[in-house]
């Protein structure tokens, strides 16, 4: 009774059999890709937003870390949304040695979801793409929410994928307003970055061989590299009401005791951060959308965005995903979970 099979479906559906026998969705990286790649980069701003206004609805444990040698690691992050009977476990791993001999990106990631009410298991996801674009859109969402109004001026360090989920979601966010966008130079990222957008009017693309060419005179910077050495620039160089948000949280740190208001998705997850007890201001986003806390307040605030990384938004992520009825190219396995009670023989 094992073995796989092709299947026309609904995602929706975890299909069982009065003999015990269920079929789990098995959602692979290309499924993901041609799913959520399909769909307005404006669907994963509102996603976002939602999750912040309804964080508190989440039950959403801090995230488990199993270190290994090299600075590799695992990391589970486990949530579960009650309302929309969804939970998920999400299964991190970064193994950069080990990927790169076999020509694979350093970080792998795998999310078990299930019916909350019930326990049953509802899906397989493979969880690469989810975070790429997710991670890019809640970026987007600081950016639109904390930077000056009217923002010109956008600073990019780190051109990879994310910051690519990135720029689709704010270039879309503001097509009626022309930016400037500052490139990093970087082994070519930056020419295949302005082809990859050449389809936006509103952007004028500049490339810099420096980060202070990047910084300079810039209302918002973002960075998305994955190392640093130090810091890219002294804490003055920074213009008066710039905001920067550092998806890896590298880069900045000696603006931390410096800026004038740091938000966060989370503060728990940011306290063991060196400088912590010395930002001037500190608060949640979800307590800036829900009217808790104030977000920017003038136009001369510096403010620094510190997303460190919520398990709501793959959730909600992967509800919509599995909420689109996806006509073909799914796959489904049978599955034989325990369907009675049962004695040790």
């Amino acid at each position: 009774m094992s073995g796989t099979a092709s299947w026309r479906r609904s995602v929706l559906r975890l299909i069982g059999r009065p003999w015990g026998v269920a079929m789990i969705n098995v959602i692979d990286f290309e499924d993901v890709r041609e799913i959520l790649g399909s769909l307005s980069p404006l669907d994963m701003l509102a996603w976002v937003e939602w999750c912040f206004e309804h964080k508190r609805d989440f039950q959403m444990p801090a995230k488990i870390r199993l270190s290994q040698p090299r600075g590799d690691y695992y990391a589970c992050m486990p949530c579960m949304h009650e309302g929309l009977d969804f939970a998920i476990a999400k299964m991190v791993g970064r193994h950069v040695e080990a990927n790169r001999s076999e020509g694979l990106p350093p970080m792998t990631s795998d999310v078990l979801c299930y019916h909350a009410s019930s326990g049953k298991l509802r899906a397989l996801v493979d969880g690469e793409y989810v975070t790429t674009v997710r991670t890019g859109a809640c970026a987007a969402h600081s950016a639109l929410l904390y930077a000056v109004r009217g923002f010109e001026t956008v600073g990019l360090i780190g051109l990879g994928n994310i910051m690519t989920s990135f720029m689709d979601v704010l270039a879309t966010a503001v097509a009626g307003r022309h930016l400037t966008v500052k490139l990093y130079r970087h082994n070519g990222q930056e020419c295949r970055f302005v082809e990859r957008f050449a389809g936006f009017d509103n952007l004028r693309f500049e490339f810099c061989d420096s980060y202070e060419e990047v910084a300079d005179g810039t209302d918002l910077i973002v960075s998305a590299v994955t190392r640093a050495e130090g810091d890219f620039c002294d804490p003055s160089f920074y213009k008066r009401g710039c905001t920067i948000i550092p998806i890896m949280t590298l880069g900045f740190q000696g603006c931390d005791t410096r800026f004038d208001k740091v938000f966060t998705d989370e503060v728990e997850q940011i306290r063991g951060f060196k400088f912590f007890n010395e930002f001037k201001s500190v608060a949640n986003t979800d307590d800036v959308l829900m009217g808790n806390a104030p977000g920017r307040e003038s136009d001369d605030e510096r403010i620094l965005v510190y997303n460190y990384g919520l398990a709501s938004l793959d959730l909600l992520f992967i509800y919509k995903l599995l909420e689109l009825d996806c006509e073909d190219g799914a796959s489904c396995i049978r599955y034989r979970p325990c369907s009675e009670r049962y004695f040790m023989g």
